[in-house]
């Protein structure tokens, strides 16, 4: 292995911003560095000769990266640790995920989202049971959900043992009071803990499957309709905020349903109508009053879900 002159003057040719004395600092600091130590200590045999001055800015890089993230600062990576890893007799750093990162890293792979609000990606389930314990008109809301996320998460734990059904929630309330951020909270949870889930905003996936039509032909929107059917569970929110269509009640959302009751899989909804009002919304189309489609369509509401009424101030008032 090169003597100590050998390794700092390649040192600094390498970083020529580091003035002698600098470039001792950091070699000292490398060396002292108690993992880097174990790591050249439990590596000995298949390291080459000169691995501490080829991988030397490796080694510089682990270091001080290393410190950046204990105190908090600007990393190289943002998200990510430094490791030591061998690769072909030579010491380099890789990158491992935080804990943070890798739960954005789950919600991402297992979280799709249809124009849901840019705030709901921070929707923390946790913090929304902590603030809610004296607010009455939202905790029976907040505690539905819960309870529906806890019955998931034991049925996945419990997966091939326990096929039970688990109904969403059906939540209903005024504008603004949290109603998508609850459910944006829900979503979160569950694909931090492995479950598949998809939020859609109602009206603005059946504005995009209307402009799917003449583009590529019917199958990005036979995808969409497919996707929604079939995700393990299914948000829709803002469940009648468009103007009803009966091409957007017979041919979109009651195949969504029907095929999710056959299925058993648990869906939620949010909407500013409650139960009564929301079947007078699903008979009242641009063809007129169909109570009998719209009476069809309620039995599917109320198996795939229970209605839970979320009351409170208009945050959005407040920001």
């Amino acid at each position: 292995m090169q003597d100590l002159a050998t390794v700092l003057k390649d040192f600094q040719k390498r970083f020529p911003a580091l003035t002698e004395s600098r470039a001792a600092d950091a070699f000292e600091a490398i060396q002292q560095d108690e993992e880097v130590k174990a790591f050249f200590n439990d590596n000995q045999a298949a390291l080459k000769p000169d691995a501490l001055v080829v991988s030397i800015t490796d080694l510089f890089e682990f270091v001080r990266e290393k410190k950046r993230v204990k105190e908090g600062k600007q990393a190289l990576y943002p998200g990510y640790h430094p490791r030591l890893v061998l690769e072909k007799g030579y010491p380099h750093v890789a990158y491992e995920p935080s804990e943070d990162t890798k739960k954005a890293l789950r919600q991402a792979a297992l979280l799709k989202s249809v124009a849901v609000p840019k705030s709901v990606a921070k929707a923390d389930l946790n913090q929304i049971v902590s603030e809610v314990q004296d607010d009455e008109g939202r905790a029976p809301a907040v505690a539905a959900v819960v309870a529906t996320f806890s019955a998931l998460v034991n049925k996945e734990n419990q997966r091939g043992t326990n096929d039970d059904f688990v109904p969403g929630v059906y939540l209903s309330g005024d504008f603004g009071i949290g109603k998508t951020y609850l459910m944006g909270a829900l979503a979160n949870a569950l694909a931090y803990n492995g479950i598949g889930v998809m939020m859609v905003h109602w009206s603005t996936m059946i504005e995009r499957l209307k402009g799917s039509f003449g583009s590529n032909g019917d199958q990005s929107l036979l995808d969409m309709i497919d996707e929604a059917k079939k995700a393990p569970v299914l948000i829709l929110d803002d469940l009648g905020a468009d103007t009803l269509s009966s091409w957007s009640r017979d041919s979109v959302l009651a195949v969504i349903l029907e095929y999710r009751m056959q299925h058993e899989l648990t869906t939620c909804f949010t909407s500013n109508f409650d139960l009564d009002s929301l079947e007078k919304y699903l008979a009242q189309t641009r063809d007129g009053q169909e109570p009998g489609k719209a009476a069809r369509l309620m039995q599917r509401v109320l198996f795939l879900s229970k209605p839970v009424a979320m009351a409170g101030k208009n945050r959005r008032l407040d920001r």
